[in-house]
């Protein structure tokens, strides 16, 4: 049985997540590819589908090779190249991944900025408390608002249990 080469691999990732599978890309800015058109430097990064076609690309990547990227990996725009170099010190090096899992896991899903968006709801809410259907409409919106936010939440952890025990086991 063959077995495929790293670099195969993030390719085979990266086709798997892009917006335009098997378009031609550009190795040294590879990352913005996973847009049909980058039409700037760190595109990916600018928007919510950028973010979550990157997001899942690198989550796929940490269970694929047991690793875990740091904060600054996931904002450096790494060439090919590189980002294959960088998996392979990531793989060689179980503790550094730990060290990053741990302290993604330590962030939080992003509770102040929850509630951040509570706080303006309800600075929104107060003077609307009169009008009825006004207000009834702001707390739909923070219903929404915070059931996504759990849903999100409860899915990134149910990640970091599964990076956890993909690292774990590959450090046997």
């Amino acid at each position: 049985m063959a077995t495929t080469s790293p670099r195969a691999k993030v390719i085979e990732l990266f086709e798997k997540h892009r917006a335009a599978p098997g378009a031609p890309f550009e190795e040294r800015r590879f990352i913005e590819f996973l847009l049909a058109d980058p039409k700037k430097p760190r595109a990916v990064y600018d928007s919510v589908r950028g973010l979550r076609r990157f997001n899942a690309f690198i989550y796929d990547i940490q269970l694929e090779f047991a690793i875990c990227f740091s904060q600054k990996d996931r904002e450096a725009n790494y060439s090919l190249s590189k980002f294959v170099e960088r998996v392979a010190e990531l793989e060689a090096s179980r503790r550094g991944s730990l060290t990053s899992l741990k302290n993604q896991v330590r962030a939080g899903p992003g509770w102040k900025s929850l509630m951040v968006a509570n706080f303006v709801l309800l600075v929104i809410a107060a003077p609307l408390s009169r009008l009825g259907w006004p207000v009834v409409i702001v707390i739909l919106i923070a219903v929404a608002v915070n059931g996504a936010f759990l849903r999100f939440a409860r899915s990134e952890k149910r990640y970091f249990e599964r990076l956890q025990a993909r690292i774990d086991a590959a450090g046997r």
